[in-house]
Formats: structure tokens, C-alpha cells, sequence
């Protein structure tokens, strides 16, 4: 939580008035009559109210505003008057570098151009130039300027910045991002560390004035501006820069972090309608313009009344008095300045922009050190991220190394087992050191990103000598060790390729063994058909054998009943033709039988 030191103590807004030259359109006949007139000591002034000077013929003017009676006068004092002949180096000096010191200091601050549409309050601002040097820089660009040459000129080297730029603008009661085009209709949010703030609007770390010279032409293009009878170049909305500073200082008793906060308000001026001319869009614009300015006004009103208790300070009535909460009796060191017209035809809103700025005059604030104590300010994360990625990037550039040579090891010895598995987590090893290799690159480039966000006093953290020599001796380091390990397992890549010659050779006469098997089984199945047809073949000479020999025992059955019947029939037989026992030879004894039987069949009937 952000803690402020105790010395704050209430103070009054600082209010400066600066009158702008007179246009070309203005003089007649190489005259101008100004009705504004600053006092030698700067602080006071005079706005002359002269009567019906409208009527009065071109030639009589000047004796007439010779003549005490025709005019009266009214008289202000303030904190600083700027007359017509100011330049922006005296306006920048005498109060702007106030604003930014105490900034450097952990205060907020705020600077607001106030005053009717045409009087160089964006003059006063931004300037004509963003060239270093010029004499046409405004407020804006001459802040940046000091406060990156307070950072380089700091004496004391171990206190350490950050710079953060944001730019927006009010329009139509609308808050839209000028450095991120796509962020509109923004709201704004109150919490308990940050206090009011718009939501997701975008916050640039810069480094170096041209840096932010380029964050602002990018968002004055993106502003809306139009032409009216008062102003080539009218600003039709509120702008706010917001420059926050960071810093963190060691000191004996620990370190010490402080944040400042600079808004740079150029308010939108406000209009007559009748003077501007304005018709349509340009006067709805209007409307809102004085609608807010409205606001303004009645904010200030309702802060320097003087009954007690105080009513109810309507800061939500308009965005520009809800952002501008702190600025306006808050935790704020306020600058409010009031530029002015000396023109005749401007004298009524001259008259009104002074008495507005002396009842500003009264507000109180009470300003106070940001100090932060929590961690949380932007600058100690980084801080403690920057060496969260550095003792990560030891841890790798030790431990890892002896790890992964072990595992190695181990897989080499696996590598006689099993030829495969070692390449595969040969190739495996080779990508998850490519990838280490890539982690810690990205660490050192993020490393380096963030460090190059931070500003030392005297010098940026990578500029000095004890970083640059520290960065050299580690990276020498782990490139040794790089190709220490390249080169090894360079040495166990020639061996598994050696091995996996061997292996496709062994492969190689598997693959004939292989051939020769298949070229023995086929011989084999081709034998064992032989066999099997061969077998076929027996089995069918087996089986007519059989048939031949139930043939023949039929046929000795059947000459059996014949030779009975024969010796019934008292036939002889001769004697030579006994029936062999080999069954044999029963074809032939068939063959003998059958030719000697008689021819006659009736010979044998019954």
C-alpha cells in the first residue's frame, strides 16, 4: 500500500496568468488597443472596461482611451502575470520547473491551461516545435527534457528511475486513448492504492525525450480539431499527458521508492456562440465544452465557499473534474494557469477567465511524498523480476550442463544394448539442448528488454562497467561450455554412426539368411507336394489292389462250387489240374478251369 511521509501540509493552487499578443486580424492601421495591462512586479494586473468603445469613430480612439472617465478598471493579483512579451522560456522557468521538481520528488502534480478558445493555451503546452533547443517548445516537451537531464546530471548512481508516458482526451464527455486509437469510450475507476484512474488506458515506458516527442505528434494527430471565427486550429476536446516517475533509491537503512505524477491539462476553451459561429457538430461540441467548463466552475465554487461544513463537491458531474479529483483538493501540487485576451472584443470572457482564476486561488491541497512500501510500484517489479530471471538463468547455466552430461553418459552405455533407442534419444538430447539453448537466449533478451526500460543516475544499468564486464565473463563462460559439450557429443555421434554401420551391415546378411530360408522352405513345400501327390498315387494302387483281390476270392469261391458240382456230376477231372493254394495264381487256374468245361450248358443243369 502506498504509504505518504507526514510533512505534507495544506497549501493554496498556484495561479499564474499569461496574456497572449494580439493577432494580425486585431490591429487596425498598425494600432491595438489593449484592455489588459501587467504590473512591473509581475503579480498584478489591470483589464480597462471601456464604455461603449464600439461607437467610438476610428479617429477619435486614442483620446478616447486617454480619458480616465471613459474606461474602469479592475484589479487582480496573483502568483505570476505574463505580459504580452513572455516567452516560453520565462513561462517554462518561473513555474512549469517548479511542477517537475516536485515531481522528481514523489509529488503529484498538475498543470492546467485554462482560458477562452483562442488565447495559446495549447501554444503554452505543446509549443510549435518538438525540435530540442527551440524556442517555440511548450511546457510538455521542456518537462520531458528536465527530467531526463535530472536522471542523467543525478549524482547518485544507485538510485534508479522508470519514465512512463500516457496521453487522452475528453470529447463529447467521451475519454478515448490517443496513443492507442482503438481504446475509446474508457471509464474512469477509484480504488484504495491507485485513487482515481482511467481504466486500461496505455502506459509507455520511454527512455529519452525523442522518444516521447514521437509518443505526442502521435497523439495530437489522433486529437480533434476544427476551424471557427476565434481559431484556425480550435481544440474541440480536453487533452491530458500524464508523465509518471519511478524511482528507487538505496540508501543505509534499505531502499527507498517514490513515485511522482505529472498531468499536463490542456483544458478546451470556452466558447460563445455567437462569437465562434459555431453550427452543427461544431456546436454540439460546444455544449459540451461549456457543459464541463460548467463543472469546473461549480467544483471550485463548492471548494473555496466559505460556511462550515463544506456542501457536497460535485467532481462526478463531468469526466474532466472526476479525473481531476487530486488536482483539485486533493494530494496535489496544482499549477493553474489562465491565459487571457487583450482584445477589445474579448474583454467579457477576459473578465470572466480572471475572476474564475482568483476564486481558484483559494482552493487548498494537500500535497504529499508518494512512498511505496509494499513492492508495488511498476519499478520494484521489474526490479525483483529482472533478478528472479537472473538467478534462473545461473541455475541453467550450471546445473543442467553436468545433469544432462550424466544422462548422456547413461545412453551411451544403453547405446550398445539397443543401436535404435540411442539415436532416437541422441536426437531427443540434441532438441532439448537447442531448446535450452533458446530459453536462455530469451531470458538474457528479456533480461536485457527490462533493463533497458530502467535509468540509473549518470548512466543506464547496461552502460556501466561492473554489468557490461559481468555479462562478458558469463557469456565466455557458457560459450566455452557449449563447445565443450558440442564437440562431445560430436565425438558420440561418430561412434553410434560407426555403430549403425555396423548394424546395417549385420542387417544386410540377415536379409540374405533371410533369402536363402525362404528359398530352402520353398524347395520344401514343393518336396512335400511330391510327397503328398506321390502318396495319393499309393493310395490308389492300394485301393485297386484291394478291389483285384475281392475280385479274385470271388471268383476261387465260385470254382469251388463248380469243381463240387463237378464231382457230383461224376465228372473227372484231370489230375494234373489241382488248384494251387497261392491265391496268386487264380487267374491262371481260372483261365484252365473255365477251358476245359464242357461247352454245353445243359450239360450241367440239374
Amino acid at each position: 500500500m502506498k504509504q505518504r511521509e507526514k510533512e505534507g501540509s495544506n497549501e493554496n493552487l498556484r495561479v499564474v496568468i499569461r496574456i497572449r499578443p494580439p493577432m494580425a486580424r486585431e490591429i487596425k492601421d498598425g494600432k491595438f488597443i489593449s484592455t489588459v495591462q501587467a504590473a512591473p512586479d509581475n503579480q498584478q494586473l489591470c483589464i480597462f472596461d471601456y464604455h461603449a468603445i464600439e461607437l467610438v469613430p476610428d479617429e477619435e480612439l486614442e483620446a478616447f482611451v486617454q480619458n480616465p472617465a471613459n474606461y474602469t478598471i479592475h484589479q487582480f493579483t496573483f502568483d505570476y502575470v505574463y505580459d504580452q512579451e513572455s516567452t516560453q522560456v520565462e513561462v517554462y522557468e518561473t513555474t512549469a520547473a517548479l511542477s517537475v521538481d516536485s515531481t522528481l520528488q514523489g509529488y503529484n502534480s498538475t498543470i492546467m491551461a485554462y482560458g477562452q478558445t483562442g488565447t495559446g493555451k495549447t501554444y503554452t503546452m505543446h509549443g510549435f516545435s518538438f525540435t530540442p533547443n527551440s524556442d517555440q517548445l511548450g511546457i510538455i516537451p521542456r518537462s520531458l527534457h528536465n527530467i531526463f537531464t535530472h536522471i542523467q546530471m543525478k549524482s547518485n548512481s544507485m538510485t534508479t528511475f522508470m519514465v512512463r508516458a500516457s496521453y487522452l482526451q475528453i470529447y463529447n464527455e467521451s475519454i478515448s486513448d490517443l496513443l492507442r486509437p482503438d481504446h475509446q469510450q474508457l471509464n474512469i475507476r477509484e480504488d484504495k492504492k491507485r485513487g482515481v484512474f482511467v481504466e486500461n488506458l496505455s502506459e509507455w515506458a520511454v527512455r529519452s525525450p525523442p522518444e516521447i516527442y514521437q509518443l505526442m505528434r502521435r497523439g495530437n494527430a489522433k486529437r480533434v480539431t476544427a476551424s471557427t471565427r476565434m481559431n484556425d486550429t480550435s481544440s474541440r476536446s480536453h487533452a491530458v499527458f500524464i508523465i509518471t516517475v519511478e524511482q528507487i533509491e538505496e540508501t543505509p537503512e534499505g531502499k527507498r521508492a517514490r513515485v511522482g505524477k505529472l498531468n499536463l491539462v490542456d483544458l478546451a476553451g470556452s466558447e460563445r456562440v455567437r462569437v465562434t459561429g459555431a453550427t452543427g457538430i461544431r456546436l454540439e461540441e460546444s455544449k459540451k465544452i461549456n457543459q464541463s467548463l460548467s463543472a469546473l466552475g461549480n467544483v471550485i465554487a463548492a471548494l473555496t465557499e466559505l460556511k462550515q461544513p463544506k456542501s457536497h463537491i460535485p467532481y462526478r458531474d463531468s469526466k474532466i473534474t472526476r479525473l481531476l479529483e487530486d488536482s483539485l483538493g486533493g494530494n496535489c501540487k496544482t499549477t493553474f494557469m489562465a491565459m487571457i485576451s487583450p482584445a477589445i472584443e474579448a474583454f467579457n470572457e477576459s473578465l470572466s477567465t480572471l475572476k474564475f482564476a482568483n476564486r481558484a486561488k483559494n482552493i487548498r491541497n494537500t500535497p504529499m511524498v508518494n512512498q511505496d512500501q509494499d513492492q508495488g510500484a511498476l519499478l520494484r517489479k521489474y526490479q525483483l523480476e529482472i533478478q528472479k530471471l537472473k538467478q534462473e538463468l545461473d541455475e541453467r547455466s550450471q546445473m543442467p550442463i553436468d545433469s544432462m552430461v550424466a544422462e548422456l553418459e547413461k545412453e551411451r552405455q544403453k547405446a550398445l544394448e539397443d543401436k535404435q533407442e540411442v539415436m532416437s534419444a541422441y536426437e531427443q538430447r540434441n532438441r532439448d539442448l537447442v531448446q535450452e539453448r533458446e530459453m536462455r537466449k530469451q531470458l538474457e533478451e528479456k533480461i536485457s528488454a527490462l533493463n533497458s526500460q530502467m535509468l540509473v543516475g549518470g548512466q543506464k544499468i547496461e552502460e556501466t562497467p561492473q554489468f557490461q564486464n559481468a555479462l562478458e565473463k558469463q557469456q565466455k563462460l557458457i560459450r566455452q561450455q557449449y563447445q565443450e559439450r558440442l564437440q562431445e557429443l560430436e565425438k558420440e555421434r561418430q561412434n553410434i554412426e560407426e555403430d549403425k554401420a555396423q548394424t546395417d551391415k549385420y542387417k544386410q546378411l540377415l536379409l540374405k539368411q533371410r533369402d536363402i530360408m525362404i528359398a530352402l522352405t520353398n524347395r520344401l513345400n514343393e518336396r512335400d507336394e511330391t510327397i503328398l501327390q506321390l502318396q495319393e498315387e499309393l493310395d490308389a494302387y492300394d485301393k485297386l489292389q484291394k478291389e483285384l483281390e475281392d475280385i479274385n476270392q470271388t471268383k476261387e469261391s465260385r470254382i469251388q462250387q463248380l469243381v463240387e458240382l463237378l464231382k457230383q456230376k461224376e465228372v473227372e477231372i484231370p489230375m494234373n489240374l489241382d488248384l494251387p493254394a497261392n491265391s496268386n495264381n487264380n487267374n491262371a487256374k481260372q483261365q484252365l478251369l473255365l477251358a476245359e468245361m464242357p461247352s454245353s450248358k445243359t450239360d450241367f443243369s440239374c
